[in-house]
């Protein structure tokens, strides 16, 4: 095997960022003199550092469980605030239908029609109960949510007893 480390060589010329020659270990030995002043850089070690004074594997181990807790609730906001969003979608979709309903009924033909025949009063039930049905299979993850979903059930509650107060005829 080839020697890698050829300690007979005279050793290459250093030089700092100055441009100016550094002396190294050989020059020194050999009482060679550098033309420039070397300065000597302090290098810490981790042990040293009053802030460091755990070894790297030690650190490694303990920031591990706090990345992993920062991860978790950066993945806990993100989940949290797509079902608010899916949530909100849901009962935007079913207010429209409230809102629907309501112009029919504020149209006075269907009022008219609701107060002759039976079977359109109790389809305008039914389509309101099954709206109130879905509102209440939505989860309330948020508070605004809820205070939304709580605003359509009212609305729609508001509609079915304007149903019944056109039907007894007041």
């Amino acid at each position: 095997m080839e020697n890698l480390f050829n300690w007979s060589q005279p050793a290459r010329r250093r030089y700092s960022s100055r441009g100016k020659p550094v002396q190294s270990v050989h020059e020194k030995s050999a009482g060679i003199k550098p033309a420039t002043k070397v300065v000597q850089i302090p290098v810490h070690s981790v042990s040293s550092d009053p802030d460091r004074s755990q070894k790297p594997d030690e650190l490694a181990q303990a920031e591990a469980p706090d990345r992993r807790s920062a991860s978790a609730l950066r993945i806990q906001k993100v989940f949290r605030g797509y079902m608010v969003r899916k949530n909100v979608k849901r009962i935007m979709s079913i207010r429209r239908e409230v809102d629907e309903i309501e112009r029919k009924l504020l149209f006075g033909e269907t009022a008219e029609l609701i107060r002759r025949d039976e079977r359109e009063r109790v389809r305008v039930n039914e389509t309101l109960m099954s709206l109130l049905f879905k509102l209440d299979s939505i989860r309330g993850i948020d508070s605004g949510v809820r205070e939304c979903r709580k605003g359509v059930i009212k609305k729609a509650i508001s509609l079915q007893e304007n149903v019944d107060s056109i039907v007894s005829g007041s």
